[in-house]
């Protein structure tokens, strides 16, 4: 049996939120949610390891390393485009050593063999080290040559220009290997985000849940005004109802890897996209994922098309809520500092003022 830290895929469930180091930490999150019983769409890690693996076995490591060597702040942005279109080339043109694609393309067929033949499936980047928004994620790869490519894309997406600037500015290497998850992709009808906190005003005893239409790139990135359901954190009873505007959504192009917006008709725009037992179902979710890490989270979903309530919920991605749990803990440092210390600031203030 090959030991954990050498594989080039491991499942969902053989994965808990400690092993970030071997997967990253999306991988390592989504593993944990398993483990607490948060549905999860299924799918596999492709490992930080297979990634320094395919740059050794093809040569190309060292290459990349000496680009910027040593790492330096305050980096040129001449200089960091310079090297990350090189890295980035040579990533995306290597051929994938059998070796590590094999593997790969092993766990996708049994994918295939539950879901269907060329079933559809996210690329999503996973470091573990945390850099938001600075790597990629690609949806609806169908297929064997795609699904190669375009975890050779999401490697090298760890050395686009910003990814590569925020190292060096924050004394990290240059050199950077990340893990790729390979989730199902949901059909999703609805999709959106649970707040286990009001997002508006910091209330911890309501859970708001923004949905819309499609897949959820549409609210994640703001492209539409989705449907706002407020809901009882206790009760969970809905509060209240914002109905958005909902004009288009984001869904699958057919036959291809990647995704396109639509209009949404009328009709779907003037009610709202969600059932009552769907919302109370996304709020008991919410409640049991702020329970089982004990912080207020901000939480991805989709509602799946093609399969019945309640399994049709599932949750794609959750983080920590970082606007009001930052405030609270600063807040609370506030209220520990000696009352003579800010007393003595405000007299202090005084005296400049004069």
């Amino acid at each position: 049996m090959v030991e954990k830290d050498k594989r080039f895929t491991l499942g969902y469930d053989e994965l808990n939120d400690k092993e970030f180091n071997l997967v990253g930490k999306k991988n390592a999150n989504l593993g944990e949610m398993l483990k607490a019983g948060i549905p999860i769409s299924p799918g596999f890690a492709v490992t930080i390891h297979a990634n320094d693996q395919y740059l050794v076995l093809t040569g190309i490591k060292e290459q990349i390393r000496k680009l910027i060597d040593p790492p330096q702040a305050n980096i040129p942005l001449e200089k960091a485009q310079a090297a990350s279109k090189i890295a980035m080339e040579l990533i995306e043109s290597a051929e994938m050593p059998a070796a590590i694609g094999d593997v790969i393309l092993a766990d996708y067929h049994k994918m295939c063999e539950q879901f269907g033949k060329d079933c559809p499936v996210a690329v999503r980047s996973s470091g573990a080290a945390s850099m938001p928004g600075q790597m990629e994620t690609y949806l609806n790869i169908r297929g064997d040559k795609d699904l190669i490519d375009y975890v050779k894309k999401c490697w090298s997406s760890a050395y686009n220009t910003e990814a590569i600037m925020y190292r060096m500015n924050k004394g990290m290497e240059f050199l950077f290997n990340i893990g790729a998850g390979i989730p199902k992709m949901v059909n999703s009808r609805v999709s959106g985000i649970i707040f286990t906190i009001n997002p508006i005003n910091g209330d911890m005893s309501k859970i708001s849940i923004d949905a819309s239409y499609g897949l959820g790139e549409a609210v994640v990135s703001g492209l539409v005004t989705p449907d706002t359901y407020l809901v009882d954190k206790i009760t969970l009873d809905l509060i209240k109802t914002i109905k958005g505007s909902k004009e288009i959504q984001c869904v699958y192009r057919e036959n291809a890897s990647d995704i396109v917006q639509t209009e949404v008709p009328e009709e779907k725009r003037k009610v709202q996209c969600m059932t009552m037992e769907e919302i109370k179902e996304l709020a008991r979710v919410g409640k049991l994922i702020e329970k089982y890490y004990g912080k207020a989270y901000d939480i991805e979903f989709g509602v799946d098309a093609d399969i019945p309530f309640p399994q049709n919920i599932i949750i794609l991605q959750v983080r920590p809520e970082s606007v009001w749990s930052k405030k609270e803990v600063e807040a609370k440092t506030e209220v520990k500092k000696d009352p003579m210390e800010r007393m003595l600031g405000v007299m202090m203030a005084g005296v400049k003022l004069k």
